[in-house]
């Protein structure tokens, strides 16, 4: 839908990265220390629709962000409320990732 979400971060020092999939924590051996869990996929896709559903109404204006995040901190069990976190966690490893490439991008390659 042509959003670009920035993350809030804590202190970046303290960030994990979130893997693609199970098991693809061999793949990244020197990024392991800042590795967490696989991504739940699933819970994303079986929310897809809510997801889209949401974006639409911010986007044309029907709905506002803090009654849609209302809604779900009231019930942080709620499936898209899941969704919506895991979505997060995605946007939130690639803004770090995309971070990190431009930061030490030169430098890493010089190493």
């Amino acid at each position: 839908m042509g959003y670009e979400l920035f993350p809030r971060l804590k202190p970046i020092h303290r960030q994990k990265l979130y893997l693609p999939a199970v098991g693809d924590a061999d793949r990244y051996p020197q990024l392991r220390p800042i590795l967490t869990r696989a991504i739940d996929w699933e819970v994303i896709r079986q929310q897809y629709d809510e997801l889209v559903k949401y974006a639409a109404a911010l986007q044309s204006g029907t709905a506002e962000a803090e009654a849609i995040l209302s809604r779900f901190t009231r019930n942080t069990a709620h499936p898209t409320y899941k969704a919506l976190a895991e979505l997060a966690r995605v946007v939130k490893t690639i803004f770090l990732c995309r971070y990190l490439q431009r930061r030490c991008g030169a430098k890493c390659k010089k190493a």
